[in-house]
């Protein structure tokens, strides 16, 4: 195949992403009416997921001008938020009191404000230099006695990854399931011959470009102890694997061909590659990028990635459009152009979600993890793509083209398909969800 064909049929087909979740119920609500050559118009969104009351929770006020408790406050503050699982109480209904690092909480105060918790948190300099965090979260129905009290000890230049780890046993201390913050995002942003891999915090925050301006780069993903990979071309040859601690030293495969894709499983015993190799384009897998065997015999096949119980799942040609696979079979619409896989392990099982429509259009929707009945998430707000699960499964995050509300950028969103938030006015394809490395924060007794 030729190669300047190939790399426009590779950026051309990573156009789609969807996401969605089942609910219980069918009932609708006031929607945008859905085009006449919709082909998703007979999967409808629930308007539940927008709808439903969330409990409200007040973050105590804090008067430190300190660094670290700035830091660690605001933090959490956007990842309650961002979570979709509590309605943030604005801190102008606090009610009046002194809100002092150990002052004592008033509980019956804040219910009247109609707060159901209550966190409190205080990032304070310890005397090694290191920073201590410290969390307190209270159920008003439980009194003033917290629920969950801890203290962590971190070094200084992780205390904003750290107030992610925090937020995330908050959240779990609340809902049962810890959250997913404590972790990153990359993605592919630019055009033409200006294209570079970014990585950015889960909330949105420090978005930087990794690879080289000489790059022109496709496909990231997160390898083990958080190396980033990426496929590149340089000074117009093929497209070749780097990785960000050595970016100018491509790594070689044992499968001759140009890189369009690339993935690993969840404990990165096996990787999937998608590779040009004369006139088709398909998926090898194997234990490192120098063992690596045909996987599939469908062609045209990109955007690998792993189901978390393994399966390896990609997007292949169809008879009409291109079809999501998993284990090889096609579990997205005939004559529906569908792309992006990402499966999110949430609570309630796992959900496959992916991009679906024709031409410039796309939405979220979602099925299990082998197929089955198709719930859409997005509806009359742009084209919506390139989806990536949170590492508790319970959000999604895609970009979007939307003119309204907050406008294009990237979303994060629940998984039931309510309460998109924009956490960055950047857009791009490719994008990835993943944890960090190991927190290092120390607990303290």
């Amino acid at each position: 195949m030729n190669r300047a064909h190939t790399s426009r049929v590779v950026i051309g087909l990573g156009i789609a992403v969807a996401m969605a979740a089942f609910t219980g119920s069918t009932r609708l609500g006031a929607q945008p009416a859905a085009p006449a050559d919709d082909p998703l118009a007979n999967i409808v969104v629930t308007p539940e997921a927008s709808t439903r009351p969330l409990p409200k929770i007040a973050i105590l006020p804090s008067l430190a001008p300190d660094f670290e408790d700035v830091t660690l406050r605001s933090v959490v503050q956007r990842d309650i938020e961002l979570s979709g699982e509590f309605e943030v109480l604005p801190d102008s209904a606090a009610p009046p009191g002194v809100y002092m690092a150990d002052s004592p909480v008033d509980v019956k105060a804040w219910q009247a404000k109609g707060a159901e918790a209550i966190v409190r948190v205080v990032g304070r300099k310890s005397t090694d230099g290191k920073v201590e965090l410290r969390a307190q979260a209270f159920l008003v129905s439980s009194g003033d006695k917290p629920v969950f009290e801890k203290r962590f000890e971190v070094p200084i230049d992780l205390v904003r990854s750290e107030s992610h780890f925090v937020a995330d046993q908050i959240i779990g201390a609340l809902t049962g399931t810890q959250g997913g913050f404590y972790s990153q995002m990359t993605f592919v942003s630019g055009s033409g011959s200006l294209r570079r891999v970014y990585r950015i915090d889960s909330d949105g925050f420090d978005a930087k470009p990794i690879s080289p301006t000489n790059h022109v780069a496709i496909a990231p993903a997160y390898g083990a102890g958080g190396e980033l990979f990426w496929s590149a071309s340089v000074d117009k040859d093929e497209y070749k694997i780097f990785k960000k601690s050595e970016p100018d030293k491509p790594i070689k495969t044992n499968v001759k061909g140009s890189i369009y894709g690339l993935a690993f499983n969840k404990d990165f015993t096996q990787v999937a590659v998608s590779i040009g190799v004369q006139d088709k384009i398909k998926i090898f897998t194997g234990p490192n990028f120098g063992e690596l065997k045909e996987a599939s015999p469908i062609g045209m096949a990109f955007r690998p990635s792993f189901t978390p119980t393994g399966k390896l799942a990609f997007v292949g040609e169809g008879k009409f459009n291109q079809r999501v696979y998993v284990d090889g079979k096609p579990i997205s619409p005939e004559g529906v152009m569908a792309s992006a896989p990402t499966f999110c392990r949430h609570p309630d099982g796992i959900r496959t979600v992916f991009s679906a429509g024709l031409g410039k259009i796309l939405d979220l929707v979602a099925t299990g993890e082998n197929g089955g009945q198709l719930a859409r998430l997005t509806q009359g707000a742009g084209s919506n793509s390139y989806p990536a699960c949170s590492a508790d499964g319970r959000l999604v995050a895609f970009f979007s083209t939307r003119t309204s509300g907050e406008g294009p950028g990237l979303y994060v969103m629940r998984l039931d398909g309510g309460r998109a938030k924009r956490v960055s006015t950047l857009t791009g394809d490719s994008l990835r969800w993943d944890r960090l490395p190991p927190s290092q924060s120390i607990e303290k007794k």
